[in-house]
C-alpha cells in the first residue's frame, strides 16, 4: 500500500474524501439526486442567477467512470503538484482553473443556446497534469508497471486526448473549458511567459542592500568609487 499511499498528502486526501461524499450521496440518496442536478451541477439555472454552480459544480459527479478517472487524476499528480507549489498554490490551480474552466463552459453554452449539465473536477486535474510538464519537463515519471514518461510527454499525450476529444464530439462548450484549463495550469506553474505567482514571489522577497567593494577603496551602497 505503500505507493498509494505516498501520494495522499493531507490536502488531496482531504479532497478525495470531499468528492467521494458527495459522489456517495448522489448515487445512494435518490431524493437529493435532483437537486444536486438542478443547483449544484452547472446547468440551464446558472443563466437563471445561481452563480454558485461555477464552483459546485467541481465537487459533483453524476457518472461512475468520469468520478473514478477523475480520482485517479488527482490522486496520480495531485500530491507531486502539491508538495512542489505548496497547498496555497496548489489550491489556487486546482480551483482556479476548474473554476475558470466552469466559467467559460457556461458562457459558451448559453451563447450556443444548449445549457446541457456539466460536473466534475476533471479540468482542474487537466489543469495538475500541465502544471506537471511545466514544472518537471524532461524528468521520468512512472505511469504504471515499467511504463515511463517524461513529464512533458504525458502532458502533451492526456492534452491532446482531452482536446481530441472535444474536438471530435464538437462539444464547444467542454473544449472552451479545456483550454481554459490548460491555459490556468500553464500560468500558473510558471510558463515560459511568467506567472502572477512568480511575481508576487518577488514582490514580497525583501530587498537585499548590494555592497560594491572595489579595489582601493570601499563601497557604499548604490554608489560606486573608481581609483
Amino acid at each position: 500500500m505503500r505507493p498509494l499511499t505516498e501520494r495522499l498528502s493531507p490536502t488531496i486526501r482531504n479532497l478525495v474524501i470531499i468528492q467521494a461524499v458527495m459522489f456517495g450521496l448522489y448515487i445512494m440518496a435518490n431524493p437529493l439526486r435532483a437537486p444536486i442536478t438542478a443547483h449544484l451541477a452547472l446547468g440551464p439555472l446558472f443563466g437563471a442567477g445561481e452563480y454558485w454552480q461555477t464552483a459546485t459544480a467541481l465537487f459533483v459527479h453524476m457518472d461512475f467512470w468520469s468520478f473514478i478517472f477523475d480520482m485517479i487524476g488527482l490522486w496520480f499528480v495531485g500530491a507531486t503538484i502539491d508538495r512542489a507549489l505548496g497547498r496555497r498554490r496548489f489550491l489556487m490551480m486546482f480551483l482556479g482553473a476548474g473554476l475558470a474552466a466552469n466559467v467559460a463552459i457556461a458562457l459558451v453554452a448559453m451563447a450556443l443556446g444548449g445549457p446541457g449539465i456539466y460536473a466534475g473536477c476533471g479540468d482542474g486535474v487537466l489543469a495538475l497534469f500541465v502544471a506537471l510538464g511545466v514544472l518537471f519537463g524532461r524528468a521520468e515519471v512512472r505511469v504504471f508497471g515499467t511504463l515511463v514518461l517524461q513529464a512533458r510527454i504525458l502532458t502533451a499525450i492526456l492534452v491532446g486526448m482531452s482536446v481530441l476529444s472535444a474536438l471530435f464530439q464538437m462539444a464547444w462548450p467542454s473544449l472552451a473549458g479545456t483550454l481554459v484549463a490548460i491555459g490556468m495550469g500553464y500560468f500558473l506553474a510558471g510558463g515560459k511567459t511568467g506567472t502572477i505567482l512568480n511575481f508576487l514571489a518577488r514582490w514580497r522577497r525583501p530587498r537585499r542592500s548590494v555592497l560594491e567593494v572595489l579595489e582601493g577603496g570601499r563601497g557604499k551602497r548604490g554608489k560606486k568609487y573608481v581609483n
